[in-house]
């Protein structure tokens, strides 16, 4: 994860050229997060469909309850490099333990972009604070006034 330079030598074309590129990467990595959602509730269609013609075919075996437990955060803390997600995988020739394994794999992805998205998210409410002081008072925004900044109690 990137850290933010020191805001206060950037010039106000600077600054501003940094919040494009930081908004830039927050919608990137938005519409990653978003695909990876529609991909998982795919997945958990179709497992949840699995299940239901289990317990209708009467061949349902319950699962211990923390089988299905997921920890509050799975991920490995890196975001993938790769542009494309692979495609979905053939769910008529995929079975029950594969199709879970994917939606935990995609899962994880989804942890690691959303803990990014909400670092990018400071970030960009960091370099607009910085930006809107400049503009109202014509000077540098201190680490203290970041809280009524964000807050919005200017």
């Amino acid at each position: 994860m990137e850290t933010l330079p020191d805001l206060l030598p950037l010039s106000d074309d600077e600054l501003s050229a940094l919040l494009a590129r930081l908004e830039g990467a927050e919608d990137a990595i938005s519409r990653r997060r978003r695909l990876l959602h529609g991909r998982i509730d795919i997945l958990r269609a179709e497992r949840t469909a699995r299940l239901k013609a289990q317990v209708a075919e009467g061949s349902f075996e319950p699962h211990s309850p923390t089988s299905f437990e997921r920890p509050l955060y799975s991920g490995t803390g890196e975001i993938s490099a790769e542009e494309e997600l692979e495609p979905l995988p053939d769910l008529a020739n995929t079975d029950d333990e594969a199709l879970w394994a994917e939606i935990r794999r995609l899962e994880t992805e989804e942890d690691d972009i959303s803990l990014s998205r909400r670092v990018l998210h400071a970030q960009v409410d960091i370099v607009s604070a910085e930006r809107t002081k400049r503009s109202r008072a014509g000077g540098h925004v201190d680490a203290g006034d970041l809280g009524s900044i964000l807050g919005g109690g200017q």
